[in-house]
């Protein structure tokens, strides 16, 4: 279950997988029209595609160590309900072999919108990054940060296309909770225009070990 509620409509998404004996998980929210008031049956069908879309245009980042191994989701509904999804995922990364040692290691997606503050700005950290592509123990090349942001937009694009039923479209994007060090009430969601990467390798810190949602 997620911790903080997000906008009726809205939902969080947690793709989970490990590498080796760690685990990892990519969170991502997006705002769907009709979500509020949609069936299971629509959630269901629509994770699945969300995670296939992780696979086809992500996986290519990620080496083969990196498997998948599910999707789970929860929309947040009116009247303070939610309903929640589980779908099953099979398959690895497909960039070859081998990784970088430090499974703390990940390629960095720095999501494009159109609102700024500082910190907490929306990324994505990719487990899994290519041996071969780190230059000094700490950079990737300006080539290797260009296919990044293909596929990162590649990606939004695939989930902004994605529908079931009652959810008419989808936009991908993140959630707001707290401004000025104040929460926000209601939380507002905001779009992603793009994807943006730097040349380094980020670091996902203490985001290793556990699944969330």
């Amino acid at each position: 279950m997620a911790t903080r509620r997000g906008p009726d409509g809205t939902v969080r998404v947690a793709i989970q997988g490990t590498r080796g004996n760690v685990n990892w998980a990519n969170v991502f929210w997006a705002n769907l029209a009709g979500g509020a008031a949609a069936p299971q049956a629509n959630l269901d069908t629509w994770l699945t595609s969300f995670a296939n879309a992780y696979k086809t245009n992500l996986g290519a980042l990620q080496t083969t160590d990196v498997a998948y191994v599910q999707a789970k989701a929860t929309l947040f509904q009116t009247g303070g309900t939610v309903l929640q999804s589980v779908s099953a995922m099979t398959g690895a990364g497909t960039n070859g072999t081998p990784g970088v040692a430090d499974n703390s290691a990940a390629l960095v997606i720095s999501w494009v919108t159109s609102v700024y503050w500082r910190g907490g700005k929306p990324r994505t950290y990719l487990a899994g990054p290519l041996n071969t592509i780190v230059l000094n123990n700490h950079s990737i090349s300006s080539a290797t940060a260009a296919s990044i942001v293909t596929a990162g937009n590649a990606f939004r694009t695939a989930v902004n296309a994605l529908s079931a039923g009652a959810i008419t479209s989808t936009t991908l994007g993140f959630v707001s909770f707290r401004s000025g060090n104040v929460d926000r009430v209601p939380p507002l969601f905001f779009s992603f225009n793009g994807a943006n990467a730097h040349t380094r390798i980020g670091t996902q810190r203490r985001r290793n070990g556990k699944w969330t949602l």
